[in-house]
């Protein structure tokens, strides 16, 4: 890739791949969440949903395997392509995706990503953990395939935005209902006046990961190790102009072994106000419980960082705790469900949107997990083959 490919944002058209609907009991039941929001509870549902779902391809089983576990994706998808379960779209095409669910809308373009290890135009916000990225790259090694669109949130796309918009008014290419209650629609982009217009415009953008930092830290791997592979310089994402269809922004609360409210209160550093119980209604707060009772932590030095930096930098360090054994949760009921005396559960608040871009135009990331942004793209809607 080429230094000045990677100094504009590009988002290109791609043949993408997807499930034929006779093939499968439906188009939504094939489908899943993103590997990393799913629940022990899901993944036993989607597998019995239909014998194709994606969490077959996306979570491999049987981890002592070792690289291994990545050889029955590989070879189901393939089994899959054989069968003619999945086919390839005729022709390269922008493709707009439509969510709608409980009176949020996702909208966006979906195509392949430029990749940008310079950090000029796609910006990361937060950290990764490198045995995921590890993880996410094995899987496309094994597969050949980006299976599951990374999410970016940009602002100001006239040009785009028209066409998404005009778009949505024709009638669909791909239409599913998911269990969970979701609508999801698809249409294609593929006029190559349109398409030049689209590609200038967003050009003099930058876009923000939203979700899917591993994966995309996952891409660059595969670019850095296989350069020269035709296919290795962009990877699958949907882009987002944030002004017109607004991405949701909610916390990943934490649980911390070894942390107790004793250690809370007697080891919380200056700058920072202890208060009795779960406040609500406090800027910036962090709340921790051992499941019994909380305390409420507020700086008292501004709100520029984001409380969850400051509980990665500040905080975990004065209470003497390790970083590296904290579990993440979407839920609050479920860290709240796993304090004790010894195990606290820490309830964040989420960043607020001016935080995140202040601190990804800086360079400045982020701890892993420190936000979730939504709503998320389904995934088996479309995905994307290197061959």
């Amino acid at each position: 890739m080429s230094e000045a490919s990677a100094s504009v944002l590009r988002l290109e058209p791609l043949q993408a791949w997807r499930f034929v609907a006779g093939k499968v009991s439906a188009l939504g039941a094939v489908t899943s969440p993103p590997y990393d929001v799913l629940e022990p509870a899901i993944v036993r549902r989607l597998t019995d949903s239909d014998l194709h779902n994606m969490v077959r391809l996306i979570l491999p089983r049987d981890p002592d395997l070792g690289p291994g576990r990545y050889d029955e994706p590989a070879r189901r998808l393939a089994d899959w392509q054989h069968q003619g379960v999945v086919i390839q779209d005729r022709s390269p095409a922008l493709y707009v995706y439509e969510q709608q669910f409980q009176g949020a809308v996702l909208c966006g373009l979906v195509g392949s990503l430029a990749l940008d290890p310079a950090r000029r135009v796609v910006l990361p916000h937060e950290d990764v953990m490198p045995h995921w990225v590890d993880d996410r790259f094995e899987l496309m090694e094994a597969t050949d395939a980006d299976l599951e669109p990374i999410l970016l949130a940009y602002n100001g796309g006239r040009v785009a935005g028209d066409a998404v918009d005009e778009a949505r008014a024709g009638t669909p290419w791909l239409v599913a209902d998911t269990e969970n209650g979701a609508h999801h629609r698809i249409w294609r982009i593929d006029d190559p006046e349109l398409l030049t217009k689209i590609a200038e415009e967003l050009a003099t953008h930058e876009a923000l990961i939203a979700d899917g930092h591993h994966r995309y830290a996952a891409y660059l791997e595969r670019n850095r190790r296989e350069p020269d592979r035709h296919g290795t310089e962009v990877g699958l994402a949907m882009l987002v102009d944030n002004d017109r269809h607004p991405l949701t922004l909610d916390p990943i609360h934490r649980v911390v072994p070894g942390l107790t409210l004793e250690v809370v209160s007697s080891r919380t550093p200056s700058g920072w106000q202890v208060l009795p119980g779960r406040v609500e209604g406090v800027p910036d707060r962090i709340a921790i419980t051992d499941g019994t009772s909380w305390v409420t932590l507020q700086s008292t030095e501004g709100q520029v960082t984001p409380t969850v930096a400051l509980l990665h930098r500040e905080l975990l360090p004065a209470w003497g705790v390790p970083a590296d054994e904290i579990t993440f949760h979407h839920a609050l009921t479920d860290a709240v469900a796993l304090a004790g005396p010894q195990q606290a559960a820490v309830e964040l608040v989420a960043p607020r949107m001016d935080q995140v871009l202040h601190s990804a135009l800086r360079g400045v990331v982020l701890p892993q997990k420190a936000t979730s942004f939504g709503p998320k793209p389904r995934v088996g809607l479309l995905f994307r083959m290197l061959s």
